[in-house]
């Protein structure tokens, strides 16, 4: 890596970052679920993977060794590696709402999770509320983080799929209206379109308009309301 870091004939910075973050950080960062957990001693292994970062930084924008490795980190385009980290797991705990019916990390977690499986002796729901206390294992964030988890989706139902979804089947009976600029004149022509467009499926009673909107909460929290139209009335809300 030195010699394709050398600054007269090497690498682009941007082709060394994506050399890091491609080749560097899935192989030191592989297996982290094991160490990284709530109330496990994490401390020892950031400094290392801090001190680590800190020298790609280096490498990447070819600056001095005595600047600021938070400075050095922003220039070049890195995430601080303990946000790195919080994002991959919190990524990886959500990835069990998707596993199969019986896969064994199902029969550790709550009864609410086994999908009527038969439970591990050592399961959550197993446990007494003071043993759940003092337990620090990543089963235990498992758990928590998929609790939160309200809405359950099956990934292979078969309308996901390109070609079987609805639009796909009629895509001359589906348009849709979005606005690409954010300029007063240009909303303001996309509004008058919009209001054609709603009177005219409005009119007849084999075609029905979506209206769709979402916002973000002040806890990051994202929402989403929709209203299906159809002979001037809302047929059902979302």
């Amino acid at each position: 890596m030195k010699m394709l870091g050398n600054p007269a004939r090497g690498l682009l910075p941007i082709q060394k970052r994506l050399l890091y973050r491609t080749c560097v950080l899935p192989i030191v960062l592989y297996g982290f679920q094991l160490w990284f957990f709530k109330g496990a001693p994490v401390v020892k292994n950031l400094a290392k993977l801090k001190k680590m970062q800190q020298r790609a930084a280096l490498w990447i924008i070819g600056a001095f060794c005595m600047l600021p490795s938070e400075g050095i980190e922003a220039i070049a385009g890195l995430i601080p590696i303990a946000l790195h980290l919080q994002k991959l797991n919190g990524r990886h705990h959500l990835q069990y709402a998707s596993i199969p019916l019986y896969h064994a990390i199902n029969l550790l977690l709550d009864s609410q999770h086994t999908k009527n499986q038969p439970l591990h002796r050592a399961a959550m729901s197993n446990l007494t509320s003071k043993q759940q206390a003092k337990l620090k294992s990543p089963i235990k964030d498992v758990n928590e983080c998929l609790n939160g988890v309200n809405n359950c989706f099956n990934p292979l139902y078969p309308l996901f799929p390109p070609s079987l979804r609805v639009v796909d089947y009629f895509p001359s009976r589906i348009s849709f209206h979005s606005s690409s600029s954010s300029s007063d004149e240009n909303l303001y022509i996309h509004l008058q379109n919009l209001n054609q467009v709603f009177h005219s499926s409005q009119i007849s009673s084999h075609s029905a308009a979506i209206i769709a909107d979402r916002g973000v909460k002040k806890s990051h929290i994202t929402t989403a309301v929709i209203h299906i139209w159809s002979n001037n009335s809302v047929v059902k809300q979302v």
